[in-house]
């Protein structure tokens, strides 16, 4: 199992930059996979994805 950095998890969910996707998100917790997903749909994205791999996260979206 991965490392988990709770930092780079509390800011993945608090301050996720949508300048570019996909987004790599290394050492970020699967649950703030929820939390993402809902803030790039209250943000107008669609087809939001969130693949977890054994690194981190990787998000997918689409303006």
């Amino acid at each position: 199992m991965a490392k988990t950095d709770w930092k780079a998890t509390w800011q993945a969910i608090t301050n996720l930059s949508t300048d570019h996707f996909p987004l790599i998100l290394p050492d970020v917790h699967k649950v703030a996979a929820f939390f993402i997903l809902r803030r790039l749909k209250r943000l107008g994205y669609s087809n939001c994805r969130v693949d977890s791999t054994p690194k981190g996260l990787v998000v997918y979206a689409q303006r």
